[in-house]
């Protein structure tokens, strides 16, 4: 019978054990859970992590497990997942694989092409992986939980830690359960997994587990285990003392015991005492055990074959010994064999000489050159030869393999990709003849390096390797290329919020390019102008901007570029319909989005979909504009961009939901859409939309910080779709707390950004919102008896602009009548009559927060010119459509309203009372006795002469008297008139 070495009885750990079957069970019950082990090599992460997958198994659990392979210093990209992928593969029937892999077939057939035989795996983009996985996961754990388990964490590549994080944060009820170990010993303050574990400890499903060694009692029992009986005290204290409480290093140590060494005489050096047992084994044995070391971890039993060169009962001779021994162990996976353990591997790699090490780097690398089906996956291939031929310092063998391993990743992972480029270009001085190795000269390797860094997310990066690029083009280079270049770091700049120095890119690539023959990069350039003009040009007027689209159809069609004309014709109708030919121009964008459909441009497809539900909104026509937006949204998270474009996407859709009061639905699709962790300029819409709601329902403090949050993502941006939603935001937050100059400021800034650009959307809002809040300080200066000079000055500002301002949709009217009555309130214009015109059109625009407002302010006149019962049915309307939408502030206006007008408000509302002055007193310079300002304060909460009388145990005559004296000194006509200054004086909403 083969001894054993690992103990057959799992010892100690009962504690980490019963936290990990906790876990295993709230996973089950439908709460994801992250578990991180960690420890020093060999103090048993794994074998605990084992025991807790059995238990997970026991209770109906699919296992799932991965482990991270060192290669060099970095490791290969994503392979817990191919080998997590591997063993769905071989496990599922084919109609469970074609349910649970769904839409990511295709896509992951990338990473493992036996997930498609048909080699059909279409295009990718790194960025789609994630939510791949995600919905992998979720398929999954559909009818079954799920136990992962990666293991060896600290040798994970960019690409994987990306991917776990974002698992980390938007997994959401889903019964999962995922375990990661890691060496903590080797993670210092550089390691990029230091970073990666804060952040996941912060989130609430996420818990920490560190092993630490074994004590005498556990050293014994994992002694006695191994001998198959209980060892003397001497020897149980020898073998602590050596491996100082370390599994492992107790495994090697009682091995050696049993086998007749002593204790007493091992090395106390770690790599020594690793080696003792290797170096105990035959010399064929030990060469095979070198050749396996260069391999890494894992090495298939074919390669092992061809670098050693033995004859197959010479090299199976050696295999059987190593595996008896335990220092290799069966690995099916790889149809090879395995390290027990990675210090094993570690202590026989490091032990070769240098030239040794490079020799069988070398020995490798031909072999895979020569047979790439030796390796475990053909796609870990190129990857493999970079790392052997770079190992073995053969720089010009290097540099392609370099160069292959990025093109290998560039499809899943970027970041690796960027890594195998900046490698290449590291090497590329040392060697003589880099362009005929490379097929490329510097600058396509450059050029190349900034797109896997811009898709990796390094955009900064990315705008330098391109500034790198064009210089090493120099001005004299080709025109076509180096328009092209220009190009892709105008996208560069858009997505760093630099616009107009992307758009200065564009137009001087446009002017490199000669004007005949016309090609694909006339296309190319033209397209990326049009669409960045239809974003925001403040140098151009709008015919030169429809000439440049109108070119870039024209172009595109001529040479046949498909993708750009698709793209071209979208835009084109999105300037149609901004231009008011609102149905030609959702005719165009319809034929472009049908044009990247058939070709299978999924971006430009989803794109389409952004710009036509835009229009529909616009229109007015907000639940066809939902409708469109949800099925471009399904797309997109089927194709994995619910991140990038899917996130405009939404941010579409949920714009209809709010303007039709749909607030809690909206909120909701808010939150579930943020979930996807979109980053950059794709998550700015949907923050500045939480702002804004939020300050509508009254969480001031924590819109105005999302606004803010915003306000510096896109502070050097000329697109209106991003800086005036927030302006309005910012100045509405202002406003609620009481600072109405900055609110003022604030809006008239952002309503002056660029107005060459005005579109409606955008535009009127600020202009109403700023109207608003100039009549406010107007009224609140007259009361003061202060000159209105800033709100005089605005208002009349506001009154130019607003002539500026396009009306072409229902909402544009409705907004332009609401701006005509703001005027009137602020005693600038006598018309009379507005605010029933403002509350017709906001009918027939059928938006309910608008609405509600216009209904408010109706109420307010109405009951000013005294007619109480009329106030009463428009505040009762508007009090239900505050209420109904959760819009505290404006719920709260009214309800002052009310109480100062004496008014019944039926419908329930969450009326708040007026704030008390702060700081200096404002009615001081009225000359009020100290009894006429306590029937003032009664007065102002609607309060009569009689119920005056009662409560300050005064005359119904007397409280009249004092009414009277107190209107004279207030030099107001009537009580609501009173009341309703000493509201405005007070701070409150006027």
């Amino acid at each position: 019978m083969r001894a054993v070495v690992v103990s057959p009885v799992f010892v100690g750990r009962q504690e980490e054990l019963a936290s990990l079957t906790v876990e295993v069970t709230r996973a089950t019950s439908g709460v994801p859970r992250f578990v991180m082990v960690g420890g020093e090599a060999g103090v048993g992460k794994s074998r605990l992590v084992e025991e807790a997958a059995r238990v997970a198994a026991e209770s109906g659990a699919r296992i799932l497990s991965g482990r991270c392979v060192e290669v060099g210093s970095e490791g290969l990209p994503l392979t817990p997942i191919v080998e997590a992928l591997r063993t769905l593969a071989k496990s599922a029937t084919p109609e469970q694989l074609d349910r649970w892999l769904g839409p990511a077939r295709g896509p992951l057939a990338h990473l493992l092409p036996s997930l498609d035989p048909s080699g059909g795996q279409g295009a990718s983009h790194s960025s789609q992986l994630p939510e791949l996985v995600l919905g992998l996961i979720e398929r999954l754990s559909e009818d079954l939980p799920l136990m992962v388990v990666i293991e060896d964490l600290q040798w994970a590549d960019q690409s994987t830690l990306g991917l776990l994080s974002y698992l980390v944060r938007t997994v959401q009820d889903t019964p999962v359960l995922m375990v990661a170990t890691y060496r903590s010993d080797e993670i210092d303050r550089r390691h990029p997994l230091r970073a990666v574990l804060s952040g996941w400890e912060r989130a609430r499903q996420v818990r920490r587990v560190e092993l630490g060694r074994f004590g005498r009692d556990e050293v014994a029992a994992q002694t006695a285990a191994i001998l198959g009986h209980d060892a003397d005290p001497r020897t149980v204290d020898l073998v602590l003392d050596r491996s100082e409480g370390n599994p492992f290093l107790v495994e090697e140590i009682v091995t050696v015991v049993r086998d007749g060494g002593d204790p007493v005489d091992l090395s106390p050096t770690l790599r020594d005492l690793l080696l003792v047992r290797v170096e105990a084994r035959s010399p064929h044995a030990q060469r095979v055990l070198r050749a396996a070391s260069v391999s890494g971890r894992h090495v298939p039993e074919r390669m092992l074959a061809a670098v050693t060169g033995m004859e197959p009962a010479a090299l199976f001779e050696a295999l059987r010994e190593l595996v008896e021994h335990h220092l290799l162990v069966v690995n099916e996976a790889v149809q090879g064999y395995s390290f027990r353990h990675a210090l094993t591997r570690d202590a026989v790699y490091h032990d070769m000489l240098p030239g040794e090490r490079a020799g069988w780097h070398v020995t490798y690398a031909r072999a895979l050159s020569g047979n790439a089906s030796l390796a475990t996956e053909f796609a870990m291939v190129p990857a493999a030869l970079a790392h052997h031929w770079f190992a073995a310092l053969d720089l010009p063998e290097a540099l392609p393999a370099l160069l292959a391993a990025a093109a290998t990743s560039s499809a899943y992972a970027p970041a690796e990709e960027l890594m195998h480029l900046e490698r290449a270009l590291e090497i590329w001085p040392r060697v003589s003849d880099a362009e005929r190795r490379a097929g490329s000269d510097l600058a396509g390797v450059l050029s190349s390096a900034a797109d896997a860094a811009y898709r990796a997310g390094f955009v900064e990066r990315a705008l330098c390797l391109l500034d790198l690029a064009l210089a090493e083009l120099d001005a004299a280079g080709p025109a076509t290329r180096r328009a092209l270049l220009m190009d892709r770091r105008a996208l560069v700049l858009r997505d760093l919020g630099r616009d107009d120095e992307g758009l200065a890119d564009l137009r001087a690539a446009h002017d490199l390019l000669p004007q005949a023959p016309l090609t694909q990069a006339h296309a190319v350039v033209l397209t990326s102008l049009a669409t960045g003009m239809l974003r925001g040009d403040a140098e151009a007027d709008p015919a030169t901007r429809d000439r440049v689209v109108a070119r870039a159809v024209e172009v595109a069609t001529q040479v046949g570029a498909q993708p750009q004309l698709a793209e071209a014709l979208i835009t084109l109708g999105s300037v149609q319909s901004s231009d008011g030919d609102t149905e030609t121009g959702l005719a165009t964008m319809l034929e472009g989005l049908r044009l990247a459909e058939r070709i299978g441009a999924v971006d430009i497809t989803v794109r389409g979909h952004i710009n036509y539900s835009h229009v529909l909104e616009l229109l007015g026509r907000h639940q066809e504009a939902i409708d469109f937006a949800g099925t471009g949204v399904e797309l997109a998270r089927r194709t994995g961009r619910a991140r990038t474009t899917g996130a405009f996407l939404a941010g579409n859709m949920i714009e209809s939901m709010l303007r039709l009061g749909r607030w809690r639905e909206a909120e909701a699709a808010l939150l579930q859409a943020l979930r996807c962790e979109p980053e950059g300029v794709f998550a700015v819409a949907l923050v500045d939309q939480l702002a804004h709601l939020t300050v509508l329902t009254g969480r001031t403090e924590e819109g105005e910080r999302l606004a803010e949050q915003v306000r510096r993502q896109v502070s050097a941006s000329n697109d209106l779709q991003f800086v005036q939603p927030v302006g309005f935001t910012r100045a509405e937050a202002r406003r609620q707390a009481g600072d109405l100059e900055a609110a003022l400021s604030i809006a008239m800034t952002a309503l002056n950004h660029n107005p060459e650009l005005w579109m409606g959307r955008y535009a009127w809002p600020l202009a109403w919102l700023g109207s608003r809040i100039a009549a406010d300080l107007m009224i609140l200066s007259r009361d003061r008896r202060m000159p209105g000079t800033v709100a005089s000055v605005a208002l009349n500002q506001l009154g130019a602009l607003t002539d500026r301002i396009p009306v072409l949709t229902p909402a544009g009217r409705a907004y332009a009548a609401a701006v005509r009555a703001e005027r009137v309130r602020a005693g600038q214009t006598p018309e009379a009559g507005l605010w029933e015109a403002a509350v017709d059109s906001w009918r027939t625009a059928a938006e309910p927060y608008m609405l509600g407002y216009c209904l408010f302010r109706l109420a307010e006149d109405q009951l000013a010119r005294g007619d109480r019962r009329l106030a009463g049915a428009s505040a009762r309307q508007a009090a239900a459509v505050a209420t109904e939408l959760g819009a505290r502030p404006l719920s709260g206006e009214i309800g002052a309203l009310a109480r100062r007008g004496r008014l019944d408000l039926t419908t329930p509302g969450q009326d708040e009372q007026p704030p008390e002055p702060a700081g200096q007193d404002p009615l001081a310079h009225f000359g009020l006795t100290e009894r006429e300002r306590e029937v003032l304060d009664l007065l102002a909460t609607g309060r009569s002469n009689a119920q005056i009388a009662v409560t300050l145990f005064i005359s119904p005559k007397t409280a009249s008297v004092h009414v009277s004296n107190i209107l004279a000194k207030l030099q107001v006509t009537g009580r609501v008139e009173a009341a309703a200054l000493v509201h405005r004086l007070a701070g409150g909403a006027v």
